[in-house]
């Protein structure tokens, strides 16, 4: 194994129609699409011996993530349309509900995730359409908190869905992921910047779920406690069903910035590989049930932001960056994936430099490669070779990635174009080009298409189109080639013990109370060997028996491992004892510099730690300039409601410049601004419209205490207040700034908020219920 960690085991304006309808792929295509040809065009007798398939062919007629089903951006089916019109024409509906990212569908069903709302109820929304008529089945909004992605960036990820449980999975710009079941019911959620210190920055990138046997996984930049506290991209792995964490994985040495590569999951050389592009500008490898890296292979000094395609053994990738060894930007690339360690020349089969499709994913044939590039511009390249065969201008702005279909290319511009391609070995015949809106006030395409039972549909950023017939009988698809990308190995696992993963890998409990884990076992390749009976052990406080079964200490708080051994393999287990409300703490004792070890994104570099400062042990923050200069630490669980957070909180001036210090409460943030002299109350940091604000005046080097009181109403609707005054001086009676919060946020985790544009401190912090006296404090 690398030397990298694993956490969790340790109007309309048209061209039109070249060439006559084809029903088989043109030629290169692969033979499943001419296959599937020929069982569309089978008499009706025929068609009634397939009835025993039906299950299988509806399945293989979704498309359940962005990527469709193979996550290859590419349709067995047939019979698809080459032309059509906004206005009418080959046109089944259009509804008024856009999206940024791609629309998935399951069973008939077409989920779409965007924003709803105005500039100050705006919220995050998956929706639920009838797929043959696009009327709204129903809709589940989630509140954004905590992040600083602007509204017209949220909905960037696409839903998934689960076609063993019909569960719809969702990633919100918040870093919320979620469990919906097939009626919009929420499962179970998961906020991973309380949980796991996530950070969601202005770009707004958001990787799609993606689903594989029990586990969903997605990734982000995160800081978190114990061994995740250095902050780096790492991917989270979680139990489909419970929202359980499985495993977290930290394959980057580095972090160059945020990115949104979903992961494609293919069996190769009996390993069962999760692929994607790294932060870090790095391709890696790792093993879908534990996490571990099995390959990686630097590519550029920036953010990987597409996704790969897998054929058999061979991997292929394309970026837009500068590459590592030349100053060419971008590049198309074919590599065996059958590799282990770092890619080097032996296992690189093709590069070809200088095509720039870093946002758009390829696609390919059997004979050719197409990719779209940053700037709109078509190109195909041999598959065998990496040659570049011939470039095609769509437009000039370019994230959404084309489709294959039937023969032809499916595929929006972010100028508003939609366009139906059919690629030949020398060029490519534009069959249809159509306007989505009007030339000086086009609709925005952003992401891609999906194919499902004879329809395309694309979602432009104010409306979601289904092109085809307005009957579209469900048809079969052609028979999946062996082993598919993304598909369950039928290997089985005999091999000897490896890998040992404690699950839950991340546990929180009260004093006293009890959590049960079990050891799953895996061989060499990442098979699950099954359940064992492992010895177990405590690292930290409170016991655990025989059966895994795990009882906190009667106090707290804590954080430690529970460890299991089977063998020459163990694994570890991370758990947070927190204690129930009143709190009231202060630094006075403490000579550690440590921050307590169960916060999250509070310690390691540019964090907190303790220390003396103007007489009294406090927290503190020395001013930087770094990239982590703004820090939300959370210091409880996701899940509580109805309590005020109070502390003390003072900033220097240094360089004619005074930093930001704060609380939060239930994703509330107050914050004291020091060059702008006020008070701010944030239920979206980013949402200038829902922001109150008034003016504070407070000095450099001077003890302020601010208190946020947060209280659920009904109807949704949450009641904030905040104020600040000298900390010694009375309380003032009124509060400085107020929101009656009709999207209120319902439930979060106490915290401090930390802008450090210069030095600052904390103390004597104090959280209780509403109706609890709170804790006296002073200087």
């Amino acid at each position: 194994m690398s030397s990298s960690r694993v956490q969790g085991w340790s109007a309309v304006t048209k061209r039109r129609r070249f060439g006559k309808r084809l029903v088989c792929a043109a030629a290169g295509l692969a033979a499943g699409v001419c296959l599937s040809a020929a069982a569309s065009s089978a008499p009706a007798g025929d068609q009634a011996a397939t009835a025993g398939a039906e299950a299988e062919a509806q399945q293989s007629n979704d498309w359940p993530e962005w990527r469709g089903p193979a996550r290859d951006g590419h349709s067995t089916e047939t019979g698809l349309p080459e032309q059509w019109s906004p206005e009418g024409e080959n046109l089944a509906w259009r509804v008024p509900y856009g999206a940024r990212s791609a629309p998935v569908i399951h069973d008939n069903r077409l989920y779409l995730q965007n924003v709803a709302g105005d500039a100050k109820t705006a919220q995050e929304r998956v929706m639920c359409l009838d797929a043959d008529t696009g009327e709204v089945l129903w809709e589940q909004k989630f509140s954004i908190y905590l992040s600083d992605v602007p509204e017209h960036r949220a909905g960037w990820a696409s839903p998934s869905v689960d076609p063993q449980t019909d569960n719809v999975y969702v990633h919100t710009v918040a870093a919320q992921l979620a469990a919906l079941s097939r009626d919009g019911k929420l499962l179970w959620s998961r906020s991973l910047p309380e949980e796991f210190g996530v950070i969601t920055t202005h770009g707004g990138r958001t990787v799609s779920p993606v689903i594989d046997g029990d586990l969903v996984v997605v990734s982000g930049l995160n800081a978190g406690w114990g061994d995740l506290a250095a902050t780096t991209n790492r991917y989270f792995a979680f139990d489909k069903v419970t929202g359980a964490t499985t495993w977290v994985s930290a394959p980057q040495k580095w972090h160059y910035d945020t990115n949104y590569s979903t992961s494609v999951v293919a069996e190769i050389d009996g390993n069962r590989l999760l692929i994607v592009g790294g932060t870090d500008g790095v391709v890696h490898a790792l093993r879908v049930g534990t996490g571990e890296p099995v390959w990686q292979w630097h590519v550029t000094k920036r953010a990987l932001n597409n996704s790969v395609l897998v054929d058999g053994t061979t991997v292929y990738m394309t970026h837009s960056e500068e590459n590592t060894g030349t100053t060419e930007m971008g590049m198309v690339a074919a590599i065996d994936g059958a590799a282990q360690g770092e890619i080097g020349k032996q296992q690189i089969k093709w590069v070809t430099h200088g095509s720039a499709g870093g946002f758009p994913s390829p696609v390919m044939d059997s004979e050719r490669l197409y990719q779209m590039d940053n700037s709109a511009v078509l190109g195909a390249f041999d598959r065998a070779t990496g040659k570049a065969l011939w470039r095609h201008t769509l437009g000039t702005i370019q994230k959404g990635s084309p489709v294959l279909a039937d023969g032809k290319l499916y595929v929006g511009t972010e100028n508003g174009r939609f366009y139906i391609l059919r690629p030949r070995a020398d060029g490519v015949d534009v069959l249809d080009e159509d306007w989505l809106g009007k030339p000086d006030n086009p609709e925005a395409i952003i992401g891609s298409p999906a194919v499902s039972n004879g329809r395309v549909y694309v979602a432009s950023m104010e409306a979601t189109y289904a092109i085809g017939p307005r009957d579209a009988p469900r048809q079969t698809a052609a028979p999946a080639p062996p082993e598919p990308v993304g598909s369950d190995s039928e290997t089985a696992a005999t091999g000897e013990p490896a890998t040992l993963l404690v699950v839950p890998y991340e546990a929180r409990v009260a004093p006293g109370e009890t959590e049960t884990f079990r050891a799953q076992v895996y061989d060499a390749n990442g098979r699950l060997l099954g359940e064992q009976k492992p010895t177990w052990a405590v690292e930290g406080g409170g016991g655990i028996d025989a059966d895994g079964t795990y009882k906190a200490p009667a106090d707290g708080p804590h954080a430690l491992t529970v460890k299991a051994t089977l063998g020459s393999v163990s694994g570890v287990g991370r758990v947070r004892v927190i204690p129930p409300l009143p709190w009231s703490i202060d630094f006075d004792s403490q000579q550690a510099p440590e921050p307590p070890s169960h916060w999250i994104n509070a310690s390691g570099k540019f964090r907190f730690i303790v220390r003396d400062v103007a007489g009294t042990r406090a927290l503190f923050r020395e001013a930087n300039d770094v990239v982590a200069r703004r820090v939300r630490a959370y210091l409880g669980p996701p899940d509580w409601s109805d309590y005020t957070v109070e502390a003390d909180v003072q900033a220097s001036e240094q360089r004619r410049r005074m930093g930001d210090a704060g609380v939060i409460a239930q994703r509330y943030v107050l914050v004291l601004f020091g060059n702008n002299q006020r008070i701010e109350l944030h239920p979206w940091q980013a949402a200038d419209e829902m922001t109150v604000r008034a003016p504070f005046a407070w000095k450099p080097d001077t003890w302020y205490r601010v208190k946020l009181r947060v209280e659920n109403l009904e109807n949704g609707v949450t009641r904030v207040q905040g104020k600040a005054w000298p900390t010694g001086e009375p309380e003032p009676t009124e509060w400085l700034v107020e929101k009656m919060d009709p999207i209120g946020h319902r439930e979060g985790s106490p915290g401090l908020y930390s802008d450090a544009l210069s030095d600052m401190a904390f103390d004597n912090i104090n959280v209780y219920r509403n109706n609890d006296a709170p804790q006296k404090s002073s200087h």
